[in-house]
């Protein structure tokens, strides 16, 4: 199935989320340039953890990237005046456990690497000097902004409804609320990788969605040249995310034995990719734009957090 050949239906029914979750997705891949902005999606997120491979430990994988949201949350909501709010460890720990993300030691391990890394410091609070509150550090800072761009301009191309960038640089509140409601629509049915496994092959792995978009995007340069099957040096990815090249070889054998690819010549040289790995890109894409979506709109108007979900418009 060529990328260009869509049927113009996203097949997601049977998927049990939320009802307006699932209208959204759908509006979101029969949109004109669906194509266009899951393109640059995978560019900038590759772009970001090419050969940063710390980064690539601290966020890659759906758990972390989750909880990095909620760190990014509770810090840039804080109230200065109150001196119990902003993030903790003990935050983290219950939102982990409240979404059944992860015990309080890998959470606990989590942080203390993102502490190391430089993207957190930890600064004591004036009621309890036990407690050591969460701050991002410029380096932090820097990496919410490239991440949040990330997720920004790919939705310039589906929505007019708002300037997204000129919102997040005019409005200090705007990136705050943005995390905030994506984690009040992730805990309100938003959370669909565990509904899709195939996907949570991938998001489940160090690296794996990037690895994800980088073949992709290799099918893309293909089907271009007139080709079926693209080449993806299992080496080559592995230096690029700094993982192992036994990582990358596993994930793409499992890739294979779950129907979403052909291996057709050893270390990736030759693979083709199926109609099935097709499908999984745009319905992984389609419903994580339709969230984000949700959420910078309601950021972007600044609608309190606790309100409910209201329609994305046509």
């Amino acid at each position: 199935m060529s990328i260009s050949d869509k049927a113009g239906a996203l097949n997601i029914d049977a998927i049990d989320l939320p009802k307006w979750f699932i209208d959204d997705a759908k509006a979101v891949y029969r949109h004109d340039n669906f194509q266009a902005a899951l393109r640059l999606f995978a560019q900038l997120s590759i772009e970001i953890f090419h050969r940063n491979f710390m980064l690539v430990r601290v966020v890659s994988e759906e758990t972390r990237y989750m909880i990095g949201a909620a760190l990014l949350a509770l810090c840039l909501n804080r109230d200065p005046s109150d001196p119990s709010s902003g993030a903790t460890l003990s935050k983290l720990r219950l939102f982990s456990a409240q979404n059944n993300l992860s015990g309080p030691n890998r959470v606990s391990a989590l942080v203390a690497l993102m502490v190391h890394s430089g993207y957190l410091r930890q600064d004591s609070v004036s009621f309890d000097r036990r407690v050591k509150r969460l701050e991002l550090t410029e380096r932090g800072l820097s990496l919410a902004h490239s991440f949040t761009v990330a997720m920004l301009r790919p939705l310039q191309l589906l929505s007019e409804k708002h300037k997204y960038e000129d919102v997040l640089h005019s409005d200090p509140r705007f990136i705050g609320n943005f995390y905030a409601e994506i984690l009040r629509l992730y805990a309100e049915g938003g959370r669909f990788a565990p509904k899709i496994p195939v996907y949570s092959l991938f998001v489940d792995q160090n690296g794996g969605r990037e690895i994800l978009f980088i073949l992709w995007l290799a099918l893309i340069d293909a089907e271009a040249a007139g080709q079926r099957t693209v080449s993806c040096s299992y080496g080559e990815i592995a230096r690029s995310l700094g993982v192992s090249r036994g990582h990358v070889r596993r994930l793409i054998e499992s890739s294979e034995k779950n129907g979403l690819l052909i291996i057709q010549a050893a270390g990736g040289r030759s693979v083709e990719l199926l109609p099935k790995f097709v499908d999984l890109v745009e319905t992984m894409a389609a419903l994580e734009f339709a969230l984000v979506l949700r959420a910078a709109d309601a950021a972007a108007a600044a609608v309190p957090v606790d309100e409910p979900p209201g329609p994305i418009a046509p």
